[in-house]
């Protein structure tokens, strides 16, 4: 797939809608930046009447810096997940042309459909929990031993260890950018559970992490500016989105081949 074809035909569909595709990522994207902004406020004023020290940030030793880390951490984690697969799904109606319903609000009303996308962003942290683990451990492990001033064999295992740590790590990436499928994944493949669709993302984008990646570094640095942001965040979203469809009606016309060649060749064994 070539990503200038891919964004320009998306660039197409968007025209005359471009506000309120915006407004459907702002949606999201501003509920994380308050989430977190609210929460930086509160630790400033901590550090300012002085029952917080600035190293505690890091440590997590003070009980009230704790507490508040653990109740903003879960707020993301219940309100988030259905913002963003209800912004996943809406996509998934734009790029296949599908009929404009259910409305985003009713999404959110939908206790299914929240528990589903909580759910699939908990195996989502969990399996990239489970994949970064070993990048931390042999991370860690190479560098006590080059701190205990590494030698001879030490040091050839201390090397090969950080190879290890940059090899694993860069599949981590690869991983996580295959499950920023998810919440498309989770409308599309209503049948499946949370669970399942995850496993789906792993296999579906196995050989496709490359567009999110292309998109990412063809949109990023024009969306961090203040100007750019709104003209191209829907331009991006909707790119991934068309992207994801086309992902599917590649794999629906190669199934549609493999039956009839097989239906074919047992009627002519026959």
């Amino acid at each position: 797939m070539k990503i200038r074809e891919l964004t320009g035909y998306s660039g197409k569909m968007i025209k005359g809608r471009r506000w309120e595709l915006f407004l459907i990522c702002l949606l999201p994207i501003g509920t994380e930046l308050f989430l977190r902004t609210a929460e930086g406020a509160l630790y400033s004023l901590m550090l300012y009447f002085g029952s917080l020290r600035p190293f505690d940030l890091f440590t997590g030793r003070n009980a009230e810096q704790a507490v508040l880390s653990a109740i903003f951490s879960l707020l993301r984690f219940l309100i988030l997940p259905p913002l963003w697969c209800g912004l996943g799904a809406r996509l998934m109606m734009f790029a296949e042309g599908k009929n404009e319903s259910p409305a985003f609000y009713e999404l959110l009303l939908n206790g299914k459909f929240i528990l589903r996308s909580v759910s699939a962003a908990f195996f989502v942290k969990l399996i990239s929990a489970l994949l970064l683990t070993p990048v931390v451990v042999s991370t860690a492990f190479a560098v006590n031993m080059l701190s205990d001033g590494a030698e001879g064999g030490e040091l050839f295992i201390a090397v090969n260890l950080i190879a290890l740590s940059i090899a694993l790590g860069l599949y981590w990436i690869s991983v996580r950018i295959g499950l920023t499928a998810v919440p498309l994944l989770l409308w599309r493949k209503k049948e499946l559970s949370a669970f399942s669709t995850v496993i789906f993302a792993l296999k579906f984008m196995r050989h496709r992490r490359s567009m999110p990646f292309k998109l990412m570094l063809a949109y990023l640095p024009l969306t961090l500016t203040v100007v750019g942001a709104p003209y191209f965040i829907p331009q991006w979203a909707a790119s991934y989105a068309v992207g994801i469809s086309i992902f599917f009606k590649e794999d629906e016309t190669a199934h549609e081949r493999a039956c009839i060649h097989g239906g074919y060749g047992k009627s002519t064994a026959a």
